[in-house]
């Protein structure tokens, strides 16, 4: 669930310990303290909020603060924590982000310290959400990316805020993406950021992603991140990259997300197990709600089950909670409103459910006309503005620069008038010469120049055109799984025909992502490669489609040498290639089936393979499967729908990398897919 507390009750206790030794240890010490000893109790004061313990906090923020001198870069930092005392306040979270900001009025710090800078402007960016004024938070969120433009840990963080934001104008597909992106920002991440810490932004990332996706309807793809969000807790268990007292919450949230989207799909017998089991971790003495959310959706599973006992208990549970902690949880005062009027309507009290189904819509409409300004900001054409504005005032810049060298060089061609006159004689008779050539070289470069700004305007006006569909389609398959959600009363015919509008949209969105992501790309621009361990980055991506094969019962096995396999990649792209490969195996595979997948290194190249025992390629279309929009796509053994792009991007990268890729296939018994990559 889309909430702050997956990593709340996990740490209060260690913290308790690690606040009394800290005071402990800091009472015997000098006032004056060097700027590295105060970094590390800022870390400290960091975790100490992220933990729920703001009030530790605050008091450690106190203390540092005479210590912390205002020509310091720390200063800003310290600013910045100081904001999350005021989380609620948008006044209040203001002026300590003016008070940030205005530590970078020189152009000179900025630079000097584009990390700072990179936090206050979303601390800014932050405030003013929160003031909703979302335009100007976009301004700030904008400026803060042009800061720190890619590569970066904290990137992460940007992208998770715009995920809010889309997540907030209930655009779940939008916000999934976002924060899929945050997820591999953090992967980037390194000493900058406790392991803790970056295990639950991690671990938030994924969970966010699974959330809106289930929001959205879309249940296989919310599946594969809630499962990678399980397999991270499991392997940080397993390696004891954290201690084990910081697991629990993060179970609870996880088995509480796995239990609501096993009740999306009728299989309450699961829901309930997973539902209990998130229970057993959160004692009923947790004080941030945490329990809300598994009692609700467990007081669903009973209604079902006509279990009406229970389901009374449970909200009688939910209830309690929500009244002591609803500004943590304003989002399930709706759902437990909603869940009681249809309690009460099973239960024979229909006159007692009518009221709440009134308070209920009452309810949603405040909720709707409060976010009225939120919907109506279009996020990408913000983005987009910015940008614009931004290519704006660097032209001018440069016009101005410009002017300058101009006037100067009045100066310098005066110099030369002479010596031009004198040269231009001789050069008479060699434009003669050249007059007939020159003319046809111009009109030449004229039919290139116009060429290439057809193409240009072709594919500008195809990828505008492709994007602007995606928005309309994003709300067709929203509001599909809207009514589909929340209008019980539907018959089965019409149930049947929005399921098919869904599935429908989701398709097209599919299929205009890969155009997208293929033939509208610019292939002029060069490709960044670095050094990426290629074993760790297959492994990774038969880990996250592990569940994906488990809903045909197949089996993915990983075959590889116990050591790294560092190459020279795209890492996006290489991912791209595995993730294709892959799905192509689980879709062209029967029920059952097990699918190979390896890596060797064979001389200075590296070999990664990917086998399965499917239906296999017809030796008719074996020549044009690499083709994009080929006639050799089929659907897969469920009925899973073709696009006929995935083997044709794929053998693009593997060329940009200077690999290659083919395939051996015989028909009824399975293909196998060769990559070769330099080494």
């Amino acid at each position: 669930m889309l909430h702050r507390f997956i990593f709340l009750y996990c740490l209060k206790a260690g913290f308790w310990l690690f606040v009394v030794l800290l005071f402990g240890l800091t009472s015997c010490t000098q006032p004056k303290q060097d700027s590295s000893k105060i970094k590390a109790q800022l870390v400290l004061a960091d975790s100490l909020y992220y933990a729920g313990r703001g009030q530790e906090g605050q008091k450690l923020l106190i203390k540092l603060r005479p210590q912390i001198k205002n020509t310091d870069p720390l200063i800003t930092t310290y600013y910045g924590l100081r904001e999350l005392d005021y989380f609620n306040n948008g006044a209040g979270m203001t002026v300590y982000a003016d008070s940030a900001l205005a530590f970078f009025k020189s152009d000179e710090r900025k630079t000097t310290y584009p990390n700072y800078y990179f936090k206050a402007l979303l601390a800014k960016g932050d405030a003013c959400v929160k003031l909703q004024k979302y335009t100007l938070a976009l301004r700030y969120y904008y400026q803060a990316r042009e800061v720190l433009p890619g590569g970066d840990c904290d990137n992460g963080d940007l992208a998770s805020k715009i995920g809010g934001i889309y997540y907030d104008q209930r655009k779940f597909v939008l916000a999934a993406r976002y924060w899929a992106e945050s997820y591999k920002g953090l992967s980037q991440c390194g000493k900058e950021i406790n392991q803790q810490k970056l295990f639950f932004l991690k671990q938030g990332a994924l969970n966010n992603a699974g959330f809106s996706y289930e929001r959205a309807g879309m249940l296989d793809s919310a599946s594969i991140y809630y499962i990678a969000d399980l397999n991270l807790i499991k392997r940080t268990d397993s390696l004891n990259l954290v201690a084990k007292l910081y697991l629990p919450g993060a179970y609870a949230v996880i088995y509480d997300n796995l239990g609501g989207l096993y009740l999306k799909r009728g299989n309450i017998a699961i829901a309930e197990e997973y539902l209990n089991k998130s229970l057993a971790l959160l004692p009923p003495t947790i004080t941030d709600g945490a329990r809300i959310p598994p009692l609700l959706k467990l007081a669903e599973v009973y209604l079902i089950k006509g279990d009406y006992p229970k389901a009374a208990k449970s909200l009688a549970e939910g209830r309690a909670n929500l009244n002591k902690y609803y500004k943590q949880n304003p989002a399930s005062q709706l759902n437990w409103i909603k869940l009681q009027a249809r309690y009460l309507d099973l239960t024979g009290k229909h006159a007692e459910a009518y009221k709440y189904q009134n308070a209920y819509i009452a309810t949603k409409d405040s909720s709707d006309n409060t976010s009225a300004e939120l919907f109506r900001l279009d996020v990408e054409r913000e983005m987009n503005t910015l940008q614009q504005e931004q290519s704006l005032g660097e032209l001018m810049q440069k016009n101005d620069v410009k002017q300058l060298y101009l006037e100067g060089s009045v100066v310098i061609v005066v110099l030369f008038v002479i010596i031009i006159i004198l040269v231009n004689r001789n050069l008479k008779r060699t434009k003669a010469i050249n007059k007939g050539t020159v003319l046809q070289n111009q009109q030449l470069q004229a039919a290139l120049s116009e060429l290439e700004t057809l193409n240009k305007n072709y594919i500008r006006v195809m990828r505008v055109m492709a994007h602007d569909l995606r928005n309309p389609l994003s709300g067709i398959m929203g509001i599909a799984a809207m009514v589909l959600e929340e209008e019980s009363s539907l018959s089965e015919e019409n149930r049947h025909l929005l399921k098919i509008i869904e599935s429908t949209s989701n398709s097209s969105l599919e299929m205009i992502n890969e155009l997208l992501e293929s033939g509208l790309t610019n292939d002029s621009q060069p490709m960044e490669k670095e050094p990426h361990d290629l074993r760790a980055l297959l492994f990774d991506s038969v880990e996250l489609l592990q569940f994906k094969a488990k809903d045909k019962q197949q089996e993915i096995v990983f075959n590889s040498i116990d050591e790294s396999i560092m190459a020279n990649v795209n890492y996006e792209n290489i991912w791209r290639v595995f993730n294709n490969l892959i799905i192509n195996a689980i879709k062209f595979s029967h029920e059952g089936g097990v699918i190979k997948v390896g890596i060797t290194l064979h001389e200075k190249n590296i070999l990664i393979s990917v086998a399965d025992n499917g239906i296999g390629i017809p030796d008719k279309d074996k020549d044009n499967v690499f083709e994009m929009f080929t006639s050799a796509k089929k659907a897969g053994t469920h009925g899973e729908q073709p696009f006929g792009l995935g083997l044709s991007i794929s053998k693009k990268i593997i060329e940009a990398h200077g690999g290659r890729i083919w395939f051996d296939s015989k028909t009824g018994e399975g293909t196998v897919f060769f990559v070769e990559l330099p080494g």
